[in-house]
């Protein structure tokens, strides 16, 4: 086992159960997930990281592996006071303090939000599984069991059916010509990763089946551009009812928020999301009450 200890300003289960990713599982007071081909176990006591792996490690590599992985590298505190511009951003920020945006994995980002589109996390997190099954390998830690993520090579020669009886509908051909395009170098991860924002954002969108928004939660998740919005039928709905009053496009709700929280949009909008799905009453008049807009 290995601890990280000083870890401050992180909490471990608002950064795993926020939706990022769809690879951890929580059993007692421990999270279980598959992180670029191995199984690690992280728990957390107060600001000391525990973590074991199912690979064989070096130490210093792997802390610094975690440290960016779980964005604990970063001064996330001074990011979330330039976005701290109202009370209701201001009761989100105090509520789920310490979530930080996870820097995953690029070609697995790429595949798992191409299977995000229209669907819910329950169902992304069986396919994954079921692709990892068949296509990725296998690993156990203390009697946990899980498969590595498939790599594009595994994927660009699955057939459609074999990747229909996963579950992927009519993602099929888009994973697997994603798949395609990154073995043939059509869409070269090692150029994305060197790109600013628009340019990277830009060289995923020549891709059929990603869009801008999938496209944006690839550059924010994986990329570490926090200047991305990923807009969903959720963050709409968030920045038509809290800020902006009304119907609204997704360009006026991406220029709106650019304007209002600037750089660091990308943690504001992991907040404020997250922060609906834990209140029930996030858009009663008390909350609105929150917002006022010079």
């Amino acid at each position: 086992m290995i601890q990280i200890q000083n870890v401050t300003d992180f909490s471990l289960k608002y950064t795993l159960e926020s939706g990022q990713s769809f690879r951890w599982n929580r059993i007692d007071n421990a999270y279980y997930g598959v992180v670029e081909g191995r199984i690690l176990k992280i728990s957390q006591a107060g600001t000391t990281l525990c973590v074991e792996s199912s690979a064989n490690e070096d130490e210093i590599h792997f802390v610094s592996f975690l440290r960016h992985y779980l964005d604990i590298a970063r001064d996330v505190p001074k990011i979330l006071a330039e976005v701290d511009n109202d009370a209701y951003m201001h009761r989100a920020l105090e509520k789920l303090w310490g979530m930080r945006i996870l820097n995953q994995a690029l070609w697995e980002t790429v595949a798992s939000f191409i299977l995000s589109q229209n669907n819910n996390v329950p169902r992304i997190r069986g396919i994954i599984r079921r692709l990892s099954e068949r296509f990725g390998e296998h690993l156990t830690l203390a009697g946990y069991v899980d498969y590595s993520f498939p790599n594009a090579d595994a994927l660009a020669r699955a057939t459609e059916d074999e990747l229909l009886a996963c579950g992927t509908g009519y993602r099929a051909n888009y994973l697997r010509n994603t798949a395609q395009a990154v073995v043939s170098g059509e869409l070269s991860l090692i150029l994305v990763k060197q790109m600013s924002y628009p340019e990277a954002k830009q060289a995923l969108m020549r891709q059929e089946g990603i869009g801008e928004k999938v496209a944006d939660c690839i550059c924010l998740f994986s990329l570490g551009h926090l200047t991305a919005l990923p807009i969903d039928v959720w963050i709409k709905r968030i920045f038509e009812t809290l800020y902006l009053r009304r119907r609204a496009t997704h360009r006026e709700i991406r220029q709106f928020a650019h304007n209002y929280f600037g750089a660091g949009v990308g943690y504001a909008q992991q907040y404020l999301f997250h922060y609906v799905h834990e209140c029930s009453n996030w858009a009663d008049a008390e909350h609105l009450s929150l917002i006022e807009l010079k």
